[in-house]
């Protein structure tokens, strides 16, 4: 019995060709992956940005029921971010554990017009990547009149 073994040189891998269309459909599937989860990544973010605001939206109302009151701002026209010292003084450690570090990263806005007048109120200026800036709070007579960053629209969350 005789063996013969056959070499085939024409066929030994993949044409220079073939590998580069291979890797080109690789890099286009990598990238719509990348911009799904870059896009959800934002998502989340804004999820975590509006969870942040109604736990402070909460503390603002603990605070209320305690005092009758909202905390009143300290400076000029009561525009102060954050994490401004007479807010956090306000607020933390018994309404809420801390000011959510991502709201003061972003630079967001507490104005707190106190019981002023009779009048109760605070507005709250939030940045989310979806939407960019809007406004949202309590108010029960003309916030903007008294300096409540007028034209952003309404938070709609």
């Amino acid at each position: 019995m005789k063996i013969t073994i056959h070499k085939n040189f024409g066929s030994r891998g993949f044409t220079l060709i073939e590998l580069l269309v291979v890797i080109a459909i690789i890099g286009i599937l990598s990238s719509v992956v990348l911009a799904s989860l870059n896009t959800a990544r934002t998502k989340g973010q804004d999820a975590a940005r509006i969870s942040n605001v109604k736990s402070i939206e909460t503390a603002l109302e603990l605070y209320y029921s305690t005092y009758g009151t909202y905390p009143q701002s300290p400076v000029g026209n009561g525009d102060v971010i954050l994490n401004d010292a007479t807010l956090n003084t306000a607020l933390v450690p018994t309404y809420i554990g801390s000011m959510p570090a991502i709201l003061v990263a972003d630079g967001d806005h507490y104005y707190g017009v106190g019981n002023s007048g009779g009048t109760n109120q605070y507005g709250l200026y939030i940045y989310t990547a979806a939407s960019g800036w809007c406004k949202t709070g309590v108010s029960t007579g003309n916030m903007a009149a008294n300096g409540w960053w007028g034209s952003p629209p309404v938070c709609n969350f």
